[in-house]
């Protein structure tokens, strides 16, 4: 069978014409503003910190739009899929995490960007990331607490006159993996919000929310925090029953359980994440 891929005619370049347009410029400029919508697959949530008050996820973003530059002749109507590098020669979505810590692309075994092209000129870029990002939470009501974050997403540079971000089948256009779970937080649920940012110095933007709602596994914590020290303030009441001519050892037993009660509390009101390893 003849392969195609060695024929001047199919190089992706050739049949993209990525020579024969200014990429640096967005689809359609001055005219109305790109439609790119969005759609997320959530892999994993790694972790949830609340020392530092952020959450780390790794995900698929995945961006749908129309490039005519980009249209080819294809009687079949078959897409053509090509590999990130790519991307360094065509106009993409310039999307970034708002709020976020950390964030970076896979890399292992290849970089994980994939680039399809139809013929009609219609693009899916799609990617791997993993994002560190900021999540405010509150205390007040700890271990009994309910705690909600939210993962952003925007175009750094172009306004909504020039971009017009939304997501491409509402509610639907997030997905989850079932098996997701955390040791210390239950997930409630998982939906998409949308609305418009603005800045003072720039103007108007299409911003994106993932929202998640976590409430706290009560029984991880009646085991980790809080039968550790009702067993505490059931060893001080030994005191009571040591000879009272005992004097060392009835100070010493109060001494160390009220100091470890107190720091474990202090622990677990301030620095939750710790709690595990004091009693450890």
């Amino acid at each position: 069978m003849l392969d195609k891929t060695k024929t001047h005619l199919v190089k992706s370049n050739h049949l993209l014409r990525v020579n024969d347009h200014d990429f640096t410029m967005r689809p359609a400029f001055a005219g109305p503003a790109v439609p790119v919508g969005v759609d997320v697959q959530v892999e994993s949530l790694d972790s949830i910190s609340e020392v530092d008050m952020d959450f780390t996820m790794t995900l698929y973003l995945r961006h749908h739009w129309k490039d005519e530059r980009l249209s080819f002749p294809r009687k079949n109507n078959k897409s053509m899929t090509i590999d990130g590098q790519l991307v360094k020669k065509i106009w993409v979505p310039d999307v970034f995490f708002v709020h976020s810590k950390l964030s970076f692309i896979h890399d292992t075994t290849t970089e994980n960007i994939m680039i399809r092209v139809y013929p009609d000129g219609h693009v899916l870029y799609s990617l791997r990331v993993t994002v560190t990002s900021a999540c405010n939470m509150g205390f007040s009501r700890f271990a009994l607490d309910t705690q909600t974050c939210t993962l952003e997403l925007e175009s750094y540079a172009y306004t909504d006159e020039d971009l017009m971000l939304y997501w491409k089948s509402g509610d639907e256009s997030l997905s989850t993996d079932d098996k997701i779970s955390l040791s210390q937080f239950l997930i409630q649920k998982f939906h998409t919000t949308s609305r418009l940012a603005f800045y003072s110095s720039t103007g108007w933007y299409n911003r994106l929310y993932i929202n998640f709602t976590l409430r706290r596994h009560i029984f991880f914590f009646l085991l980790q925090t809080y039968f550790p020290i009702t067993l505490m303030v059931m060893l001080s009441w030994v005191s009571f029953w040591i000879d009272r001519r005992a004097v060392p050892a009835r100070l010493s037993l109060g001494e160390f359980t009220g100091e470890t009660n107190g720091l474990v509390w202090l622990n677990a009101e301030i620095c939750p994440g710790f709690h595990n390893q004091l009693l450890l």
